[in-house]
């Protein structure tokens, strides 16, 4: 086995400033009489601003620095969402410290194509969702999370040098107490292969068989199960925003760190979204909950994104916008996609334009045609949205794509003043051609009969041909048997 850990030394800041680029010097502070610096972003430390530091401090060395207290809950939630991402990579991520995410990445090692790449994409991966964290990968949970908590970015593949690669660590990489700690340093003892050193039933008896425990844990000598992770059957995630906004362009930054979120957690699933809900806090009143509906399933976040663009953009905001949330309300199973036999043609094109024109113009102003079970052609069809719609069967008979919303009459249709006996010969049969001077069509195919609708009180009895006229159309057209047999109409245009 081999386990990755992910470890975010500056949770504390980016649970509360993932939503916003750190331009503006930025501090968390911890404390409830004497409050300390925490944590800081670039344009905090820029500023000579440094962790320990009182805030009454830090606000005389910059006056303009934004201070913001420490929010667990936050930073609970935060990990929650790293650990719905990194399904991706493992299929059981575990929690830990409060501050890492151990992944068992041995099985996915080939998956990936090496080792290399998939730490490449966990490292890739992360700055997307805005958080960044010292990654270390060992034989065992306990070990990559003492290299981890060390600062120790190292990759130790093999059992054997687990001794070594542990031993310069300090005793605090062991997640002991603040009290064992200070009592080992008092003891000279500050690292990790110095406490190894010491005689077993000594440490026992001083600081119980726990700490021996966890370091037979990481040197593989006792069993480390871990607590897995609980992928929740939806995807859900909430961002709060550093101020209140409304423009686009902020919105979409918050909007970016949730889909990267939801496309890891989809791909984890094998999933793909196929409705998504976007909730917007506001200052005041209820929030706006726009949708977004796929035409086919997708965890691109590029795609999602573009999208979420044009539906913000079209959507009117009632106030600023406080925080934002992103939940899938519908997935389905994201099939394998075949190659196009030719370089340069891509199928998913056509759907992600229909799925970018509801998003742009609403979804009552694109639909798609759904097969209805009925003999007459005006009555054969429904329309609805793209993503619910199904694939058109063939029809028995040739059918035009282009029907008329009323059937017109053929000698009103061409512009003839011919009298309607003039149109058609008495018999009708298949590729029969008059003279244009008798008839400005021909037939090609037919009869096909349609009665039907009796039932209702909207019965039809038509015979339909197919016809082609001299300009060059091909048409739909039908007699009533219950009517003038010469009287002739068209119903549709063949493309």
């Amino acid at each position: 086995m081999l386990w990755a850990c992910l470890h975010f030394p500056l949770l504390p800041l980016e649970a509360l400033a993932r939503s916003a680029p750190g331009r503006t010097p930025l501090a968390v502070a911890e404390g409830a009489t004497r409050p300390r610096i925490l944590a800081l972003n670039p344009a905090a430390h820029a500023a000579g601003i440094r962790t320990g530091m009182a805030v009454s401090a830090a606000l005389a060395l910059a006056p303009g620095l934004a201070v913001r207290a420490r929010n667990s809950a936050l930073e609970a939630h935060a990990l929650r969402e790293i650990a719905q991402w990194a399904l991706q990579f493992s299929p059981a991520p575990s929690l830990e410290d409060g501050h890492g995410v151990l992944l068992e990445i041995g099985a996915g090692v080939k998956l990936f194509g090496g080792l290399d790449r998939l730490l490449a994409a966990l490292h890739a991966g992360l700055p997307e969702l805005g958080f960044s964290a010292v990654m270390a990968v060992a034989p065992t949970p306990t070990a990559a999370l003492m290299l981890a908590r060390a600062s120790e970015p190292r990759i130790v593949e093999e059992a054997a040098l687990l001794p070594r690669a542990l031993a310069p660590l300090p005793v605090a990489a062991i997640g002991c107490g603040e009290q064992s700690i200070q009592t080992l340093a008092d003891l000279g003892v500050h690292s990790v292969g110095a406490l190894l050193a010491l005689p077993r039933d000594g440490v026992a008896r001083r600081f119980g068989q726990g700490l021996l425990d966890t370091l037979d844990r990481a040197l593989g000598r006792l069993p480390d199960p871990r607590l897995a992770f609980t992928a929740p059957e939806q995807f859900y995630a909430r961002l709060e925003l550093p101020a209140p906004a409304w423009e686009v362009e902020a919105l979409l930054f918050g909007c970016k760190r949730l889909l990267a979120g939801l496309s890891g957690w989809l791909r984890g699933a094998g999933l793909g979204a196929m409705r998504l809900r976007l909730e917007l806090a506001h200052e005041d009143g209820a929030p706006s909950t726009p949708t977004l509906d796929l035409a086919t399933p997708s965890r691109d976040p590029a795609h999602l994104g573009m999208l979420l663009r044009e539906r913000l953009e079209r959507t009117r905001l009632p106030a600023r916008v406080e925080a934002i949330a992103l939940a899938t309300e519908l997935c389905a199973p994201l099939a394998a996609r075949d190659m196009a036999l030719f370089p340069g043609t891509d199928a998913a094109e056509e759907t992600q334009l229909i799925e970018r024109l509801c998003a742009r113009l609403g979804d009552d102003a694109v639909c798609a045609l759904r097969p209805h079970a009925d003999h007459r052609p005006e009555l054969a069809w429904r329309s609805e949205r793209p993503s619910r719609a199904a694939s058109v069967p063939a029809p028995p008979a040739p059918r035009p794509l282009w029907l008329l919303a009323e059937p017109r009459r053929l000698d009103q249709f061409l512009h003839c003043a011919r009298t309607p006996n003039q149109l058609l010969p008495s018999a009708q049969t298949p590729n029969q051609v008059l003279p244009p001077a008798q008839t400005p069509i021909v037939l090609m195919d037919g009869p096909e009969r349609i009665e039907a609708g009796w039932w209702e009180g909207r019965d039809v009895c038509r015979d339909y041909f197919v016809a082609r006229a001299r300009s060059g159309q091909t048409l739909w057209i039908y007699r009533q048997r219950d009517g003038a047999p010469e009287q002739w109409y068209v119903h549709g245009i063949f493309a």
